[in-house]
């Protein structure tokens, strides 16, 4: 079974953050990563290609997967979002 992801409400400098964001009707995601006390992030992406960019990053550096989703637009079919 998938791991469960983790809701936030800030980056999370240990893991590998997925904003997720609803514009004109699209969701969005944008990954912002630790790099010491700065965060590093690709910008606003399609959501699909953010998730994908999230796990491929977590799965390689063994990090968890955090969302923050201050718009609840987080879908059932990509896993289990736990508070």
């Amino acid at each position: 079974m998938a791991k469960p992801f983790r809701r936030v409400t800030e980056p999370d400098a240990s893991a590998v953050t997925l904003c997720l964001a609803q514009v004109d009707g699209a969701t969005t995601g944008e990954v912002k990563l630790a790099d010491g006390r700065l965060f590093s992030t690709t910008g606003t992406l399609p959501v699909a290609q953010a998730f994908g960019i999230a796990v491929h990053v977590a799965n390689e550096s063994d990090r968890e997967i955090v969302v923050i989703d201050p718009q609840n637009v987080w879908q059932p079919s990509w896993g289990t979002l736990i508070a």
